[in-house]
């Protein structure tokens, strides 16, 4: 016992030995600055410069930019079947991929002709070193490009996810061909590219142009001709051939080949030879006409109109908001000398968004600045008032210098980070400045005064600097796409609360002395803490401490209630933006022709546009056009496939129109799946739920997703539950029969090519165009095939006989296919998907459908997990938990370091679960939805709980140490601290007050506001209780 009592008492004088040497490093510090009046005022001056400057120099964004950690491995394989491409193309491919050591999983989405693989990368990759990895993955994929059949490859590694195309303009023309629309986007390209800190432009929606060579089958009999006699006449005479030269004395003369088609006369006058002998000009036994591939790729209208899209990017180091006027001003110039017809559109304008955004944001920084200083005013008076708001102004000042040279831009996070900080920034100067008054009116001279303070609080004020930014600590470690998405606002957080510390030790002292009079000897007041109202409180503090046990039984039973609650909260993990934009992704049955997608969603499209709330509509069939917004998706190339995008006249009639549609479209249109979407700060995934199974049979497959479809579909909040591998698709297989086929002297592959003519048309050759490679393409005339009997009519020519499909063949199958194949790590995977209704969350229809889904029997070598947005939550939230503890652990040590015990910082921990109460109630008054950024916000909201906590118990610990008995300590340093604590709360409730009226950041504010209302409130009375119980004090 006495050896436990010697150890105590040797931590207590290292511990106190500890706090002189900071005390008398900071009365150092202090007295420098106070003397040195010229070099304070001159760091003030630069650091008000500084920000100034920083302010106009740094680049200006909508949102904070994170890292896309996916690429897309495209490889074509003409004619292979969706099982055929999976097996013998990316098989081999995934092989290869699967030893990147980075990697974490590959989704693959086999199509009919095409290979699409999406690699997923460990989300502990930091964003430097994506692109290294990204090389590495093109030499796993370049490694293996020789073990895929003949007629397969070459593999495109697309990387590009994290460019943001983020000012795209649409440009039709009346009257005008594709082919005109894209010769004139390309000399506005051209334009563009000369605009400072353009990096990029791309232009979507081009119709890719072809020759086509028409043959009707009769001719193609008179004539002798086969479409490999045109194939061979196109090789042996549109080539470059090197004709070398010949020596002219001392000179040497180049001869120049002229074997090239430059025109479509070129082509016209090509000479084909048939198998018997006879010359032909191309021109006598075929039509030829310039047109576009068929059937297209994509295809893009604005208002209905035919267009082609010019998507711009900015240069990683430019200011978007000055880009997006260059390129303004550019276009506005160049419209003036467009040919008549041509129109360009504003489709989505980033650096106008930006302006908007940023502009609102510096208005709430404003009106933030001002509620947090007028409250002050009230609180202290106008001239101790200014001087702590001065100190607030500082400490944004000198964190945009920060920001400027770490290259964190001005987006709704920084700028947000700066509001959610303003209370806590001013409450290390509101202690200090307190401090410093209350030694003055107890008598002492001003710099003493002053001196006392900073160095009775400079400790514990650090230490719950640092808590709190430690606070935040795991969201800004989060591997997670949402850490890198807040990591700014950690960033600037931390920065500027330490800011605030530095600045409350340094100019809060320095204009304490040029500003703040001593009071007089007559004006010192005999009881500092005296009055009414004080006399109350204290009279509260005594019945809590005499009644402590029921005091905290009545907290937890406050808090279980609170978390009891928490079950009729709505949680939505990633809130919706507040813009003028919404989009609408359209799928049709699988199989439908783009034209026929293009029919209908033009129809939609006209149904939008006639709303009064529409602005303009433009529509992307086939694929989703360039990402001119961060957090889009890609979907495409599919057919069936379509996207709308809306643009409303007001963020507020968008809301309206969103709303409305997400109710009417689907009944008005019930053929296709409709999912209206809103934007939002992370990706959007294709179905809010996806129940995934992995096996190796389809058929199987198929049935335990049609189990899992039954159950969504009975819950009445389930919208559009399906099959991710989409409904059955007719195919046709003509089965060559090599002994009918071998009699006629017709081959397989010129069965199949004559096939291919009808409609696709078969390659024959290359026609340059400029500088682009047209498609010649051989098509069959006068046919008109729209079934099986019209397929086996077909005639099939050798050159020598002809004869009907139907006699080449076996027989003409017709089946049904998946029209795709997927897989997930190697195995085939397929996913029951459904959306919610308007009004559910994910998280509620999730949890009365999982446990049903969870039952189904799984035969051996089967497995399920939930994929999509449950399964990307949940890591979010392991990313955090992950360093919580980390975190915890560090807490425990400062505090553990600042007290020299245990039972202090034990004190504030129980402390800390009273912020649920407040939580709780502000929650379900206001309606917002829980999820991640209020966990963001309830972080913060400990960090400045704990801060609240540290300056009360410090100065019971300091009372008590100056000989007042403990009971007494308690109480009058409860009551001394209380205005102090009051004003860093009010000033941080307050100044919250702006971000309430933000979509994204509104239940943050919800979290802070509330939590920290009732959390202040409570740990007034609270803190005292528990510390009379730890130390056994007794009431009087």
């Amino acid at each position: 016992m006495e050896d436990r009592e010697k150890n105590s008492k040797k931590t207590e004088k290292k511990f106190l030995l500890f706090k002189e040497k900071v005390w008398q490093t900071v009365t150092m510090q202090n007295e420098y600055f106070l003397q040195k009046r010229s070099v304070t005022i001159l760091l003030l001056l630069l650091v008000l410069g500084g920000g100034l400057l920083s302010y106009v120099k740094m680049g200006k964004l909508e949102d904070a930019p994170f890292t896309i950690k996916q690429a897309l491995v495209l490889t074509p394989y003409p004619g292979a079947s969706p099982s055929e491409v999976q097996s013998q193309v990316t098989d081999v491919l995934e092989e290869s991929i699967q030893s990147l050591g980075e990697l974490y999983y590959l989704k693959t989405e086999n199509r009919a002709g095409l290979s699409k693989i999406t690699v997923y990368v460990k989300k502990e990759i930091r964003a430097d070193e994506m692109q290294q990895l990204w090389d590495k993955l093109r030499r796993k994929v370049n490694d293996v490009q020789s073990k895929l059949p003949a007629d397969a490859g070459p593999s495109v590694v697309n990387d590009d996810f994290g460019d943001v195309l983020g000012v795209f303009y649409g440009l039709t023309g009346e009257g005008y061909s594709y082919r005109e629309l894209e010769d004139q986007a390309k000399l506005i390209k051209n334009e563009l590219l000369k605009v400072k800190d353009v990096a990029k432009v791309e232009i979507y929606g081009v119709q890719p142009p072809t020759i086509d060579v028409i043959l009707t089958p009769s001719v193609m009999a008179r004539s002798g001709i086969t479409p490999s006699d045109i194939s061979r006449a196109f090789e042996a005479q549109n080539r470059v051939v090197d004709a070398g030269g010949i020596d002219a004395g001392v000179n040497r003369i180049r001869i120049e080949s002229t074997g090239n088609f430059y025109s479509l006369d070129d082509i016209r006058n090509l000479t084909i030879v048939s198998r018997t002998g006879e010359h032909f000009r191309l021109a006598d036994i075929a039509e030829i006409k310039e047109s576009y591939q068929t059937p297209p790729s994509n295809k893009m209208r604005i208002n209905g109109s035919p267009a082609v899209g010019i998507a711009i990017s900015t240069v990683p180091t430019g200011n978007v908001v000055n880009m997006a006027e260059a390129v303004k001003g550019k276009i506005e110039q160049f419209s003036e000398t467009m040919p008549e017809g041509f129109e360009l559109q504003t489709i989505y304008d980033q650096g106008y968004e930006s302006a908007v955004a940023n502009q609102g944001f510096i208005w709430n920084l404003i009106i933030s600045v001002v509620t947090v200083v007028a409250i002050l005013l009230f609180f202290i008076g106008f001239k101790n008032g200014i001087l702590i708001g001065s100190g607030l102004v500082f400490s944004i000042f000198a964190t945009l210098i920060v920001m400027l040279a770490q290259g964190i831009a001005l987006q709704r996070m920084s700028l947000a980070a700066i509001i959610i900080a303003m209370g806590m920034l001013v409450d290390n100067a509101i202690v200090v400045s307190d401090s410093a008054l209350v030694n003055m009116q107890r008598g002492m001279r001003k710099r003493v005064a002053i001196m006392r303070a900073c160095s009775s609080t400079a400790l514990p004020l650090l230490a719950a600097t640092i808590i709190a930014i430690l606070t935040f600590l795991p969201i800004y470690y989060s591997p997670h796409i949402t850490g890198e998405l807040l990591s700014s606002l950690v960033v600037v957080i931390g920065v500027s609360l330490m800011f605030s510390w530095v600045f409350a030790l340094t100019q809060t002292p320095f204009f304490i002395q040029e500003f703040v009079r001593r009071p007089r000897p007559d004006e010192l007041k005999d009881a500092l803490f005296a009055g009414k109202y004080y006399d109350k409180f204290r009279t509260a503090l005594r019945w809590v401490i005499c009644h402590r046990y029921a005091t905290i039984g009545c907290m937890v039973v406050m808090m279980l209630l609170a978390a009891w609650s928490f079950k009729f909260i709505p949680k939505v993990f990633m809130p919706a933006l507040d813009k003028q934009y919404f989009t609408l992704d359209v799928w049709l049955p699988e199989g439908t022709k783009i034209e026929e997608t293009d029919r209908q969603v033009m129809e939609m499209s006209e149904y939008i546009r006639g709303q009064e709330e529409t602005e303009i509509v433009s529509t992307y069939i086939g694929r989703t056009p360039p990402r001119y917004y961060l957090s889009n998706v890609s979907f495409g190339p599919q057919s069936n496939y379509a996207q709308i995008l809306v643009k409303c006249k007001t963020s507020e009639l968008s809301r309206q129109l969103h709303t409305r549609l997400q109710d009417s479209i689907s009944l008005k249109y019930p053929e296709p799946l409709i999912k209206v979407n809103k934007f939002e700060l992370s990706p959007l995934t294709e179905a809010v739920i996806e129940a995934r199974f992995l096996g190796p049979d389809p058929a199987v497959l198929d049935s335990l997703v049609g189990q899992a479809i039954e159950v969504m579909r009975r819950n009445p909040k389930v919208a559009d539950a399906r099959n991710e591998w989409g409904n059955m698709s007719l195919v046709i297989r003509p089965v060559y029969d090599p002994v009918k086929a071998g009699a006629l002297g017709i081959t397989k592959a010129s069965m199949m090519q004559s096939v291919k003519s009808i409609n696709d048309g078969l390659p024959v050759g290359i026609y340059r165009d400029d500088e682009k490679k047209v498609p010649v393409l051989l098509k069959s005339g006068d046919v008109d095939i729209t079934d099986v009997n019209a397929l086996g009519d077909f005639s099939i020519w050798n050159g020598e006989r002809s004869a009907p499909l139907s006699q080449v063949t076996e027989r003409i199958e017709r089946s049904w296919e998946f029209p795709q194949v997927r897989t997930y790590n190697r195995q085939l995977s397929m996913a029951a998907m459904c959306g919610v209704k308007p009004g559910y969350t994910m998280s509620e229809v999730h949890g009365e459908i999982r446990k049903e889904i969870e039952k189904i029997h799984l035969p051996e070598g089967y497995t399920f997990f939930w994929d999509s947005q449950y399964k990307d939550q949940g890591e979010a939230m392991q990313a955090i938990a992950k360093y919580f503890p980390l975190a915890f652990l560090a807490l425990i040590v400062i505090l553990v370091a600042l007290f020299g015990n245990f039972r202090e910082p034990v004190i504030i921990l129980c402390i800390l679960p009273l912020s649920l109460i407040g939580i709780a109630v502000g929650m379900l008054l206001t309606g917002f939805d829980f999820g991640f950024f209020p966990i963001a916000g309830w972080l913060g909201l400990l960090g400045m709980i704990i801060k609240n906590v540290i300056v009360l118990i410090d100065e019971i610990n300091v009372q008590h140490r100056s000989g007042i008995d403990l009971y007494t300590s308690i109480v009058e340093a409860t009551v001394s601290r209380t205005r102090p604590v009051l004003m860093a709360a009010t000033t941080t409730i307050f100044g919250m007050v702006p971000l309430l009226f933000d979509v994204a950041f509104g239940g943050m504010a919800v979290t802070i506001i509330f939590g920290l209302t009732f959390a202040t409130g409570l740990t007034l009375f609270v803190t005292p209780a528990l510390y009379s119980m730890f130390y056994k004090v007794k009431g009087k």
